[in-house]
């Protein structure tokens, strides 16, 4: 809550300001008694602009992102009506407490029933419209920013289809190019156009097939081995019988990228490995990526960084698998380890 609170602030602290400006001028004008103290007065409103900030923001960057947006209506409805009757009577303390500090002949707690009723009534209300009003203006806004981004990324995704078509049909007039005999470059082409195919008619949807997304980095290490010399050892290990359930797709890929990309190159070529394996465990499924590296500055650089595709791995992960997802990375000894698990729907 804090950072996302600091975030907002940062961005939009005028229109922060402006708005419990608006807040405390609309209060005090509402409730202004001309037969009144004007001290007192002022300072209820400042404690109903400052005490309503309490529901207001609580709702807007904890109630609704962390538990609104997965699903826990029981939980969020009994935290929004402990928070809004906190809230109300922390209000009614405060604002009594004004009132007491200017005339001591008020009470900060109503001797009768009747008015105690009335006063946590009135500020429960207030608490209640501060955290209606947060609400509303939270989820109008996720909403729109969701819509932009949709748009954005469609427009970016139709830009960018160009180029792959483009070179699909020139893979494929390359493979029809190479002499029959050449076997081994006839099939660098065939996988290519594969991946290719993947991405571009496969990977439109949500979710994919896990088997599809195995034939995926299947082509893709073969592709990748071409790039090292034979003797380095790469191996891709699939457990048997590993269907029957999709995931998101192209999520396993970054780590595969970052391990090829970092991948040691020591002069005694076996010396160089990679491993791959995916498997079930439970209710994961389970990516886990091995490779050697050279312990220099560079690459250290690199690791504790985790490089771009490793961070837009993470914040995939965080809207499509919202605590349904671990990601963990640790190197020593020349060995980075990458493993990735993802719930399984059930």
């Amino acid at each position: 809550m804090r950072h996302a609170l600091k975030l907002s602030w940062q961005k939009y602290k005028w229109l922060h300001v402006l708005l419990w400006l608006l807040v405390g001028t609309s209060t005090f004008i509402t409730y202004y008694d001309k037969n009144q103290l004007l001290a007192p007065q002022i300072g209820n409103a400042f404690m109903v602009i400052l005490i309503s900030t309490i529901p207001f923001y609580s709702t807007a960057y904890t109630l609704i992102p962390r538990i609104l947006y997965r699903k826990k209506y029981v939980l969020f409805v009994l935290l929004l009506i402990l928070l809004v009757v906190a809230s109300g009577l922390f209000m009614m303390v405060a604002v009594r407490s004004v009132d007491h500090f200017f005339d001591p002949q008020r009470p900060i707690i109503p001797a009768d029933s009747a008015s105690l009723r009335f006063s946590i009534n009135i500020f429960t209300w207030t608490s209640l419209i501060a955290a209606f009003g947060a609400g509303g203006l939270k989820i109008l806004s996720d909403r729109s920013r969701l819509e932009k981004e949709k748009i954005t990324t469609e427009l970016n995704f139709l830009r960018g289809q160009v180029n792959p078509h483009f070179l699909f049909n020139v893979m494929n007039t390359i493979y029809f190019q190479i002499d029959k005999s050449n076997t081994a470059a006839r099939d660098s082409v065939e996988k290519f156009s594969e991946m290719l195919r993947y991405q571009l008619y496969e990977c439109t949807t949500d979710r994919i097939e896990i088997s599809k997304e195995i034939d995926y980095l299947k082509n893709y290490v073969e592709i990748q081995k071409l790039r090292l010399e034979k003797e380095s050892r790469v191996q891709l290990t699939v457990q048997e019988h590993l269907d029957g359930f999709t995931i998101a797709p192209l999520l396993v890929l970054p780590l595969l990228e970052n391990a090829f990309k970092h991948i040691s190159h020591y002069k005694e070529a076996s010396q160089n490995e990679l491993s791959v394996s995916v498997y079930c465990q439970g209710e994961y499924f389970v990516a886990e990526i091995k490779n050697t590296y050279e312990p220099l500055a560079k690459h250290n650089y690199v690791i504790k960084t985790g490089g771009l595709g490793i961070q837009n791995l993470k914040r995939r992960l965080q809207l499509i698998y919202p605590d349904a997802h671990q990601l963990e990375t640790n190197h020593e000894n020349g060995m980075y380890h990458s493993r990735l698990k993802l719930k399984i729907p059930g």
